[in-house]
């Protein structure tokens, strides 16, 4: 036995495996194939939606499947056909103006009177009690209420939609401006700041991460409550566009304006979110240069 051995620790006379220095054995370390997934997350997003398409499309071509199963590929032609005939537009733009303006006025007065509730307690326990009643009350409750007032009309749902997305931008408001470092609030006022100037400059910047998420939780819900005020009393849209589906037996236009609803939802999600991250970067880099 060599000294050299020894020191090793290798039993006298076996050769050291060349695999065992390879990356991607015991070592640890990733393989090709983990590191190249790891650079590319979207890859795993786009097998999983493209594996889930697949069986289904292989589920509505089994002989005697129901009539209501049918394809992804076949809910894509009926999708083309209704844009190609050119009602289509008329629906969605109908239905988002609904949803978007319900969502800028509920989530407006949610993110504003939720930082004011953040910073004065007064103000808080006025609306605590309210919100904590009215709250667990399924919005779409209030639609009968609402219509025999306003009507089975445009105002009547977009004030429904507006309640709706009201509670989530106001909650997250006041959790976010609550969070605040008091720090913050002390130096402003010991500086000789206003309470508007510490208002815009300190306290909304602090808390807007959180505001951001109650925004966008209020958007989807504008969305979930559009198509439920549109498929109740005569209307218009792509709720009232599926209801009527239903009652023909007409599936394929029906799973088409539930595409159709989740592709507005996810493309106004991702504007919503895109305008965030680039608030939220400028806030970063303001405040870099600040400090």
């Amino acid at each position: 036995m060599s000294k050299s051995d020894l020191r090793s620790g290798q039993a006298p006379g076996r050769a050291v495996s060349p695999a065992a220095n390879t990356p991607g054995s015991a070592s640890g370390n990733p393989s090709g194939l983990q590191a190249h997934l790891r650079q590319r997350p979207w890859l795993i997003t786009v097998a999983f939606v493209l594996t889930c398409l697949a069986l289904w499309e292989l589920a509505a071509a089994r002989p005697g499947r129901p009539e209501y199963l049918l394809g992804p590929w076949r809910i894509l032609n009926e999708v083309l056909a209704l844009a190609e005939g050119g009602g289509l537009a008329a629906q969605v733009l109908a239905s988002l103006r609904r949803a978007l303006l319900g969502f800028a006025i509920g989530g407006g007065l949610g993110l504003l009177l939720g930082l004011l509730a953040g910073v004065s307690r007064n103000f808080r326990d006025l609306f605590d009690l309210t919100q904590a009643f009215t709250h667990p009350v399924p919005k779409i409750a209030l639609f009968p209420v609402v219509a025999v007032v306003l009507g089975f009309t445009d105002v009547s749902r977009v004030l429904i939609i507006a309640i709706s997305a009201f509670f989530p931008a106001y909650l997250n408001a006041v959790n976010g401006a609550l969070g605040v470092n008091p720090r913050l609030l002390w130096v402003a006022r010991n500086v000789g700041a206003s309470r508007w100037r510490t208002f815009w400059q300190v306290l909304l910047p602090a808390s807007l991460p959180r505001a951001v998420v109650g925004l966008r939780i209020s958007l989807m819900v504008s969305f979930v409550l559009m198509v439920a005020t549109e498929v109740v009393g005569h209307s218009n849209g792509l709720g009232a566009a599926l209801m009527r589906a239903y009652r023909e037996g007409a599936y394929g236009p029906m799973y088409a304006g539930i595409v159709c609803t989740a592709l507005c939802g996810m493309a106004a999600n991702a504007l919503l979110g895109q305008a965030s991250r680039r608030l939220l970067a400028w806030q970063a880099h303001a405040g870099g240069h600040h400090g």
